[in-house]
């Protein structure tokens, strides 16, 4: 394992780029954080130094999610069986083994030394407050999901550090981790399986979990300064879900945002001087490879005509049986010189053959401490410094703004730095071999595991086999950046990145723009009267918050009108045995103005509609765009409806009455208002939401995932599915669990920042909590509030309860 302790002169770069040291707070036996709630229960966090500081956050995370953080604990330690049992065939017991296998606290133990002092004192104290909260709130006092429950247990800062390693793997190597738990050799002379024995069992890379993300510079803004647009599309459940606070130390750190739950540091933002949102990007941070085993032993695999050995590390794991008796089993978890070893359908471990991972997020001790080091940056240039020098943004786009109005973005993500030979053997794969194409329409790259020709460059030196950090795809602008997952190419087209290093464009995407980047470059750049921005083509913040919040839908825009002008007056179509009427779907669309507001009316029906083309249908020509998307036009193509065919079925007519067949099977009306059959169950408080699928071009993108990532049960259960494809239930509509998730427009001004806000599923997750469901309100009626962040404004505030924390300060590392 790469060491990751600093070396004095890198520790001292560190230490000047975030301008401070070690907190020159004495100790004492208590730590004394200062928490003003404000309204909608938003801690604001005063501290003497970052030990402190992490209590509050701790504390106040445990307050608002104690649940989650404890279910997610349990299971970077590997004891979900233990107190949980085996879990729906075995996944308990196989998560525990996975999560033993990675060694993530082993790992978190052993690079905490070479953490920041910064990083060090917040993740003590994170622990300490989390601590304090369990000593503070007795076990039947607790939230209903874990009430009581004997696995909600005192922490350390090992835990929470291992935490962060596990989110780092997020959009990495977690997806595949089923096929890490099972990764046991076949036994010799057994016939194991030939690869491709099966389809794949993993999900390609969706554009579901996602975001928009718009950095505005002194061009674009009415103030000539910074503004910025957040906007994640996350998970409404679970261990995915933010939890805003503004956190302070006195002439250190002044900053506001959303962490993801367990993160002691402002992963989404502002403070005085930048502000900063991420998207989840496009490119890739690890490749897989296939091994050819050497014959009779399927634990050796031949390496430049070498024979090496797999090592097999073996866990053990406590399972609560379902008569209440605890026993233990044992497994070999097994890795390559490269990473884990894998193993399920259509990647079989076979006699001849098997498949392993490398994985650029699997080092990445540096998590927590690049959002820590990013919230005390001054400038766009310490900003990068950070991206240069600690590198820990995992999977994600970063936006910028700087208050004088200066924009970047960048996709500093780990990703692997590949020889012109391996690219060039790899694409050449795609054409020879069985299996390649097959993982990389899932988005994965698999290599020739038997040659260090296609390692990555540079793995033994500092830069891990990573593409430097100063030559990621980025872009500085005074006008805009704009990434709605997307690659790197469009961040703005009038900057176009046309020579992405591979890695950043494997996923063969750069040729087109997705329907919602398309709706994002409309609202941003569209001129003229009715423009987003107004007449002056520059957006004032009211301006920016109604352009996020508006609904519109690039392909109705650009599609609508003329599918009108063809279903008008046309013949019903014949769907399966049944004459389907377009009339009255033909007038909803005549009508509708193209928004999917509570009162839109017509918004389902072109929904359901659209989903009946394939998703590459939507953005390429074809079947409904007569032009090509043209990336030297990137805003404005494709375009144009194609004409009907000579002869045969209309296509666009046809879709058209299948959309009405849909919703007559599932029992809604065809003029339904969108509010009428769009909701989320918020416990007995059923919420009528705007907004849309990600297809269909709209920023505001709500819908259902099921996501939850935790054992907790989930409380919003999807009905019997009639359209897949839109997650139209029967007689109910369509069920929100996911989408939109913190919103934030700001913008700088002379006496600071400005800014509003509405987090979509509100601060707390306990349903018992008056902080439930507020802000899920507001968000139904688009309305955002005003976030505080001048302390006169936070101690005048008529909501405000103020707490004088004490938290025990006595370090727990075990």
């Amino acid at each position: 394992m790469r060491s990751s302790r600093l070396s004095l002169p890198l520790f001292l770069t560190l230490t000047a780029l975030c301008g401070c040291g070690r907190d020159e707070t004495p100790p004492s036996s208590l730590l004394r954080p200062t928490i003003h709630r404000t309204a909608h229960g938003i801690p604001h966090i005063q501290a003497d130094g970052y030990r402190a500081l992490g209590a509050g956050i701790g504390y106040t995370q445990a307050q608002d999610a104690v649940c989650i953080l404890a279910d997610q604990f349990l299971k970077v330690r590997g004891e979900r069986a233990k107190y949980f049992g085996r879990g729906p065939q075995d996944a308990y017991v196989e998560s525990d083994f996975t999560y033993r296998g990675l060694g993530l606290r082993a790992r978190a133990q052993a690079t905490f030394a070479g953490q920041s002092p910064e990083m060090q004192e917040l993740v003590k104290g994170f622990a300490a407050g989390y601590n304090q909260y369990l000593k503070d709130t007795p076990a039947e006092e607790r939230p209903a999901p874990c009430k009581g429950a004997a696995w909600v247990k005192p922490i350390s800062a090992f835990d929470l550090l291992a935490y962060h390693l596990d989110l780092s793997l997020f959009d990495t190597l977690i997806p595949l981790l089923g096929y890490v738990a099972n990764a046991q050799p076949p036994q010799v002379g057994a016939g194991g399986r030939g690869p491709q024995s099966q389809a794949l069992a993993i999900a390609p890379r969706q554009d579901d979990l996602g975001s928009n993300g718009w950095a505005l510079g002194r061009e674009k803004s009415t103030g000539g300064r910074g503004m910025l647009v957040a906007n994640p599309h996350f998970p409404w459940e679970g261990s995915l879900r933010f939890h805003e606070s503004h956190l302070t130390i006195p002439g250190k750190l002044d900053v506001y945002g959303v962490s993801l739950l367990g993160v002691p540091a402002i992963n989404i933002g502002f403070n005085r001087d930048i502000a900063w949102t991420h998207t989840v990007t496009a490119s890739t941070h690890l490749t897989l490879y296939r091994l050819k085993l050497v014959p009779g032993d399927p634990t050796a695999y031949v390496y430049d005509g070498a024979v090496r050995r797999m090592v097999g590390q073996e866990h053990t794991v406590a399972v609560r049986e379902a008569d209440g008796s605890m026993t233990q089993e044992k497994r070999t978890y097994w890795r390559s010189h490269h990473g884990p070893m894998l193993s399920g359908p259509g990647a079989d471990w076979s006699n001849e053959i098997a498949y392993t991972v490398r994985d650029a997020n699997e080092g990445n001790d540096r998590f927590a401490e690049h959002w820590q080091r990013l919230n005390a940056a001054h400038s766009l240039q310490e900003a990068a410094d950070v991206e240069r020098v600690v590198r820990g943004a995992p999977w994600v786009n970063t936006l910028l703004v700087s208050a004088d109005g200066s924009t970047r973005y960048v996709d500093a993500s780990p990703v692997p730095a590949l020889s012109p030979q391996t690219v060039e053997a790899y694409r050449a794969s795609l054409e020879t071999t069985p299996d390649a194409p097959i993982f990389a329409s899932l988005g994965l790259i698999l290599l020739d595991g038997s040659t260090s020709r296609d390692e990555w460059v540079g793995l033994e030196g500092e830069a891990r086999g990573l593409v430097p950090a100063p030559v990621a795809p980025q872009v500085v602008r005074n006008d805009y950046v704009m990434n709605a997952n997307d690659p790197a190419t469009f961040a703005n087209p009038a900057a176009p990145l046309l020579d992405l290093p591979f890695g950043y464009e494997i996923f063969g995407t750069r040729g087109r723009l997705s329907t919602r980047s398309h709706m994002n470059l409309s609202l941003i750049t569209e001129q003229g009267d009715t423009a987003a921005s107004g007449s002056d083509g520059r957006f004032t913040l009211e301006e920016l918050e109604q352009a996020i919040l508006s609904n519109r839908t690039w392909v109705a825009e650009q599609l609508r009108a003329p599918v009108v002008q063809r279903c008008q007056g046309a013949a019903p179509v014949l769907v399966g045995d049944t004459r389907v009427d377009l009339k009255e779907a033909c007038q909803l669309l005549a009508a509708w103005d193209g928004r999917l507001d509570l009162d839109s009316r017509g918004a389902i029906v072109w929904r359901e509609f659209l989903n009946g083309f394939s998703r590459s249908d939507l953005t390429q020509k074809g079947v409904l765009f007569a032009q090509p998307f043209d990336p030297l036009q990137a805003a404005t193509t494709p375009s144009g409806l194609t004409p009907a065919p000579a002869e045969g079925p209309d296509p666009v007519n046809q879709k058209l009455g299948e959309a009405v067949a849909i919703l007559g099977k599932a029992g809604i009306p065809v003029g339904a208002r969108l509010g009428d059959v769009q909701f989320a169950r918020k416990g007995d408080r059923v919420i009528p939401l705007h907004g849309g699928a990600a297809f269909e071009g709209v920023t505001n993108v709500v819908g259902y995932s099921g996501e939850n990532a935790t054992l907790l049960p989930h409380s919003q259960q999807q009905g019997a599915l009639v359209s897949p494809g839109t997650g139209l239930t029967a007689q109910e509509g369509y069920l929100v669990d996911f989408g939109t998730s913190f919103l934030m427009v700001m913008e700088y001004t002379p006496q600071g920042p400005r800014a509003n806000a509405v987090l979509s599923y509100s601060e707390n997750a306990d349903p018992a909590s008056p902080r439930f469901v507020d802000q899920t309100d507001l968000f139904s009626g688009k309305h955002l509030r005003p976030i505080l962040f001048e302390k006169a404004d936070i101690l005048a505030d008529p909501s405000l309860v103020t707490t004088e924390l004490q938290v025990d300060n006595t370090s727990r590392l075990e």
